[in-house]
């Protein structure tokens, strides 16, 4: 049998030709939410086929289990016409090669050239092992439907030094932090947790995998920073369509407006300390569409920007730190302050949009209560919470690029390196 095509320089390990397809998950044209995960605690024993399986029947077991005892899990699908999904069929956990999630295997050279961060963020994976370059599919499968959960590496930079160890610390007598050595082969690093299924399903699953690994589960909210950051990389990588399904970006504000009028008996002495101002939203959201054959146009005039745009509505808040974190929001990935470390050609395409919406609208999208909370294109639909990657029909080089720097900055966000920048 001939080999796959895309397959890697490095595939010349895999033995006979005859040997079994590699089964993927699905990726391409899913809807996933977007969730966090500390290391996964597995011990001295390793995460070999047979533990798959052992835990696998042990999840099965909490799954009918209940069911039996009578709660309800809700397990209804929209893809059948009776909302049904039927009896549970089988559950398996396998391990799974990252890279080939893709559909195309990549594979750089320290010579190769020409995609700039996919071609850097590919060479700091390639020295990595084996073993870390592995995901663990979660597969559900129902009568009528099945559900999958996916857990990925992070950011090849982000991987600890196994050897090092030196991620704790206990405390002295006298309060002085003592570094401690931890056995990082007992853990396994898969901070990126995707799941396909009902709201009622992740909450089960999302309590299994933290009781059976000791870990922590928590929902991922991406942000303005990631958003942003995402679009602007599959620009480089994948380019400007000339046609097809319009660009969306929709934008949320966190911005307050002036409360009405009280009787001085009615005003509490909480609200008087706001100068004026209500904590309620003012305007909730808007919705930007552009068409495809405009996309370039804008891209072009942001490449001809010597500096970073700077609205003339700028207020007294762009100086003030303070201000800029509480009108931010809690979210650590929103705001707008890390533009003060960024080239304009860093986001081209998003400088001209801040333009565009300033000279038409008189709304200035850099101010910190702006949010970018969604963008879509032909390509990719991405949110706060949810991802999608489309496929139409094969996997290009282009595409492989651009999903795979897609994730990479997903990694980054849970990375959080970059993050902690008080000027949000």
């Amino acid at each position: 049998m001939a080999s796959r095509p895309g397959r890697s320089r490095h595939d010349s390990t895999d033995g006979d030709s005859d040997a079994p397809e590699e089964v993927l998950p699905p990726f391409f044209s899913t809807t996933f939410s977007t969730h966090r995960v500390s290391p996964l605690y597995v011990g001295r024993q390793q995460l070999d086929t047979s533990r798959l399986d052992q835990l696998a029947h042990r999840l099965r077991d909490t799954l009918v289990g209940d069911v039996v005892r009578g709660i309800q899990i809700g397990l209804e699908s929209t893809d059948t016409p009776a909302g049904q999904v039927g009896t549970l069929r089988s559950v398996k956990i396998r391990w799974f090669h990252a890279q080939r999630l893709l559909d195309r295997d990549l594979y750089f050279t320290e010579q190769d050239g020409g995609a700039g961060l996919t071609d850097a963020v590919m060479r700091q994976w390639n020295r990595l092992p084996e073993t870390h370059k592995r995901g663990l599919w979660i597969e559900i499968r129902h009568e009528n439907a099945a559900y999958v959960a996916l857990l990925l590496p992070g950011h090849p930079g982000s991987v600890r030094d196994r050897r090092s160890g030196t991620n704790g610390w206990a405390m002295q007598s006298d309060g002085k932090s003592l570094e401690t050595r931890i056995d990082q082969d007992q853990f396994v690093h898969l901070p990126l947790l995707l799941l396909r299924m009902p709201q009622a399903l992740k909450v089960v699953i999302g309590d299994w995998i933290s009781t059976t690994f000791d870990c922590r589960v928590s929902k991922l909210n991406l942000g303005t920073r990631t958003l942003v950051s995402v679009w602007e990389d599959w620009i480089k990588t994948a380019g400007l369509p000339g046609k097809g399904p319009d660009f969306s970006v929709s934008l949320a504000f966190n911005a307050p407006i002036a409360k009405k009028e009280r009787s001085g008996a009615q005003e509490s002495e909480e609200e008087s300390d706001h100068d004026g101002m209500s904590t309620d939203p003012g305007l909730r959201g808007m919705d930007i569409t552009i068409a495809p054959q405009d996309l370039r146009r804008f891209f072009r005039r942001g490449e001809q920007s010597d500096e970073l745009y700077r609205s003339n509505s700028s207020g007294p808040w762009e100086n003030d730190m303070r201000e800029r974190r509480r009108l931010a929001g809690g979210n650590a990935d929103d705001g707008w302050g890390w533009r003060t470390s960024q080239e304009p050609d860093d986001h081209p395409f998003t400088e001209a949009l801040a333009r565009y919406l300033d000279h038409h609208l008189a709304l200035n999208m850099f101010h910190p209560s702006v949010r970018v909370v969604q963008i879509s294109c032909g390509g990719f639909m991405l949110a706060q919470s949810r991802l999608k990657i489309v496929k139409v029909g094969s996997v290009s080089d282009e595409l492989a690029r651009a999903a795979w720097v897609f994730v990479t900055r997903l990694g980054e966000r849970l990375r959080g390196e970059h993050l902690v920048d008080l000027g949000l």
